[in-house]
Order: structure tokens, then sequence, then C-alpha cells
């Protein structure tokens, strides 16, 4: 992929910030509602902090350009909205899980070539204390991001699956970025020869690629700048929380707090912001597949609503059967 494409990247500053802080989303049309949750739940917590919020994507709509208005008015934070061509990275491979916008995240340094250090965050996340600390952390010279890592007990094995030397393998959702030594490095660059090139052969796609170009080239850091959970549907699933200092709440897997089946303790804290966002009068998501449809009417026996548990029963069956 050729530099080029940043020529055809139009960028929309709808909010100007005096803010060396700057944090990327990189989202398709399905999760830029969601990242106004997140960019809420940041702004929330950050007390004298002033940051600039990005965008990136190719479906941005005229509706969520007002939504984030009404976020953004009265506040001293920036907001600038980077406009793609819908084709870009059509030729790198995708899966139900993770479509063409995880390649996005490439291209924020390329983007914002001569800030010193940026924040790609998923927009599945929410912040539950202030992100300041984040950049405190010392980076020593060799390194050009600041990560953590995958859930324990998955690393070794991400690892061993994409050639690792070591057993440390990371979660790109939350990555602070050194611009200038990732665009020295070419880091971008690399990621796309390295995606065009075995692409198909990974499992978790631009999160593979990146753990192979950067190993020994990040600092791994505490668990609370991306505690990842995994919604469950078990007993200690719809009871847990997370620990108190938790600083960015990452709800990974498919399973996600905007579907109606999920009703687990520690989603209250994206549904929380969410009744109260430019989002509150659209109804969280209902079950498309088999699969939703059964964890649906599972949640509500759970929660003895037994008529509306029955109905989804029958759901499932059809969408199973027929």
């Amino acid at each position: 992929m050729d530099k080029d494409i940043l020529k055809t990247i139009n960028s929309q500053h709808l909010f100007p910030a005096q803010s060396d802080r700057h944090i990327f989303f990189g989202v398709d049309g399905k999760f830029i509602a969601h990242s106004l949750i997140t960019i809420m739940s940041i702004i929330k917590h950050a007390d004298d902090a002033r940051y600039h919020f990005h965008l990136i994507s190719s479906e941005i709509s005229a509706i969520d350009t007002a939504r984030l208005e009404k976020i953004f008015a009265g506040q001293s934070h920036g907001l600038t909205l980077h406009h793609i061509q819908d084709s870009l990275f059509s030729a790198f491979p995708t899966t139900e899980l993770f479509t063409r916008a995880t390649y996005y995240r490439f291209l924020a340094p390329l983007i914002l070539p001569h800030a010193d250090k940026l924040l790609y965050l998923d927009a599945d996340m929410v912040c539950l204390n202030p992100l300041d600390e984040l950049w405190q952390i010392a980076m020593p010279s060799e390194v050009i991001a600041l990560v953590v890592g995958e859930i324990a007990a998955l690393q070794a094995q991400l690892a061993e699956n994409v050639g690792l030397r070591g057993k440390r393998y990371f979660n790109a959702g939350m990555m602070l970025i050194d611009v200038q030594k990732w665009n020295r490095e070419q880091v971008s660059e690399h990621a796309f020869n390295l995606l065009s090139e075995k692409g198909k052969q990974f499992q978790y796609l631009d999160q593979d690629a990146l753990n192979m170009l950067l190993e020994d080239r990040v600092i791994f850091t505490e668990a609370r700048f991306n505690t990842i959970n995994m919604l469950s549907h078990d007993d200690n699933g719809y009871t847990q929380d997370v620990p108190h200092n938790t600083c960015l709440l990452h709800y990974a897997g498919a399973d996600k707090p905007w579907q109606q089946w999920n009703q687990q303790h520690v989603g209250h804290y994206y549904r929380d912001l969410y009744q109260i966002s430019p989002l509150a009068d659209v109804p969280f998501e209902a079950p498309k597949n088999a699969q939703q449809a059964k964890r649906m009417y599972k949640y509500l026996f759970r929660s003895h609503q037994r008529l509306s548990a029955l109905y989804w029963r029958i759901k499932y069956f059809k969408m199973r059967y027929f």
C-alpha cells in the first residue's frame, strides 16, 4: 500500500483543541456510535487534561456528525474526522468479527506525522479512571509502543501461532505509540506488506502482524490500562466486576454490552453512559442468528421473563433449523 493513500484522506476539523494528547479510533459504520460512548467516558474522567480525538472511517454519516457535535459542544476537547475511501484495505482479509476497520489503526501515525505520541483505542472500551498516567510512563529509546498483554491464559499459544521468539503477546486494542519511532521504522508500511503476503494465515489479522513486527520493541504495562473482559453467560459472568483501579475496560470478543442478551453486571459502565448519550433513543441490538437467539432466551429465563424467553426459544429453533 502506497503512502500516497494519505492524499485521498479528507480531514474535517470540527472542534479545535490546544492539546498534544491525541486519541485515535478506527471505526466502521457500526462502531462509530460505540466510539461516542468511549469518548464520553474519557471526557468524564479527564479532569484538567485536554484531548484531541480523531475518528478514521469511510462511513461517517450526517447523523454521526450531529451526535458528535452534541457531545463536544461546550467542551475544550478537540475532534477531527478523517474520511477515507471505502475501497481502502479491500484486498486484506476480514472475518465476521474483524472488518476492514481493524486496519485503520495503521493510518493514525501517518496522518499525524509530527506528533510526539498518540493513543490508539478500540471503540468497545469504557474509561473508568483518568488516562493521564499513560502519558507519564517513560518509553526507552528502543521502544515504539506501550501495550498490555492479551488474556494471560492465551498469550503463550498466540505467541507460538505467529512464531514469536518469546511468549508475550499483546492486545492491539490499546497502544500508546511513539509516532516518530513508528514512522522512522516504517511499521505501517511493513505491516501492509506482511498482511498482503501472509494475512490469510493470521487468526487475529493486524494484531498478529503487529506482534510479529514489534516483538522486543514494546513495553508491557499494567492490565488496568486495557482490562480485557469477555462477557460470559454463567453465574460468575453476571455478577463479576472489574478492579476499582481499572482505567480502560475492554469488552473484547463477540458479545458486547449494547446487545439485548448481554446484561452482565460489568456492562453497566457502558449502559449507564448510553442512557445519557445522543444514542439513548436507539434500541440495543436484537439477536440476528441462532447463537445470539439462544443466549437471549437463556438470559430471559435467568431473569424470570418466561413469556419473552419462550418467544426467543421458538425464534432460536426457527433460525437454527429453517
